[in-house]
């Protein structure tokens, strides 16, 4: 199914009775998803922190009560603010296998072909997955004030999780080869050797958790606290200088190049299955790390820029 940009009563509906379509991969980790929604509440604390306030009136009408109760705890204030906003980042991973889950709005993906080993056939210019659409249709019905309480606060997370999702490279790219002819499924298909756990894992997954691992709150404020003091957004400028009006498909273009320039330099880097995992090539997940940590503040920056637009009125 793809998703419809148009805002009438079906495209309202479809945010609140979802179908499961079949997609080949996750998203950004759940605390990568957190560490960019902190670093979004920090740049909205200082340039515009009424929009926290907005954001969170919405999220307070969510329907999934139980994740964010269990998400706020007893916080109070800002502080239950910035645990509302990380819970929302994250929240369609959690309704993985529900309801609400659409799998297909993670990716928006085309093909990187290697040209020195390539498939037997020319694979089709891109794959039907539903990012561009999901994110026009999700950010439409946020910032509209005739749609219910709890349908904006389910698109305000679509959003949320989007944003971040697009600036991970293996969502908007995968590779063709002779080795993989139908395509290694956005990183999916090749197995590699977690630098950090020694066990095997896909190539998508080690690029998913290139951002933070653990999921305690505290270690991620600090992560995020981190990636703010070395990559603040004085050094992504030029990155943030545009408007943030429908530039989902531009987010895309940067990160696909980044797979074709990063993550698919060499071609493949993993074997065909676990089993068979190979050790990651000298110097790989250093700058994996480095593409990741400034992929992730970038899209902080520009999803608290996308909230403002929203909700700065």
């Amino acid at each position: 199914m793809r998703a419809r940009t148009c805002l009438g009563a079906a495209g309202l509906a479809l945010l609140t009775a979802l179908s499961f379509d079949a997609a080949p991969a996750a998203a950004w980790t759940r605390p990568g998803h957190m560490v960019i929604a902190a670093i979004a509440f920090d740049a909205l604390e200082v340039r515009d922190p009424a929009v926290i306030d907005r954001v969170v009136a919405v999220l307070d009408s969510h329907p999934d009560r139980g994740a964010f109760e269990v998400a706020e705890d007893r916080s109070e204030g800002r502080e239950r603010a910035l645990r509302l906003m990380m819970e929302c980042a994250r929240w369609p991973d959690d309704a993985r296998l529900t309801g609400y889950d659409q799998p297909s709005w993670h990716l928006e993906l085309k093909p990187i072909v290697r040209t020195e080993d390539p498939p037997a056939n020319a694979p089709a210019p891109d794959v039907a997955m539903d990012g561009v659409e999901a994110f026009a249709l999700n950010a439409r019905v946020m910032a509209n004030r005739a749609a219910t309480p709890a349908q904006r606060a389910v698109a305000l997370c679509w959003v949320m999780h989007l944003a971040g999702d697009v600036h991970q490279p293996l969502h908007t790219a995968q590779l063709f080869s002779s080795q993989y002819p139908e395509s290694d499924k956005a990183g999916s298909q090749q197995f590699v050797i977690d630098p950090v756990t020694g066990r095997p894992e896909t190539l998508h997954w080690f690029w998913d958790d290139a951002v933070h691992r653990a999921g305690d709150i505290g270690s991620v404020r600090a992560r995020a606290i981190e990636l703010e003091r070395r990559l603040p957004r004085t050094v992504l400028a030029p990155g943030v200088a545009h408007a943030v009006a429908a530039n989902y498909s531009d987010w895309a273009e940067e990160s696909r190049a980044l797979a074709a320039s990063r993550v698919y330099a060499s071609g493949p880097v993993g074997g065909p299955s676990a089993k068979q995992a190979k050790a990651l090539p000298p110097g790989y997940a250093e700058e994996a790390a480095a593409v990741a940590e400034a992929r992730a503040a970038l899209a902080g920056y520009r999803l608290s820029d996308l909230l403002r637009e929203a909700f700065d009125r």
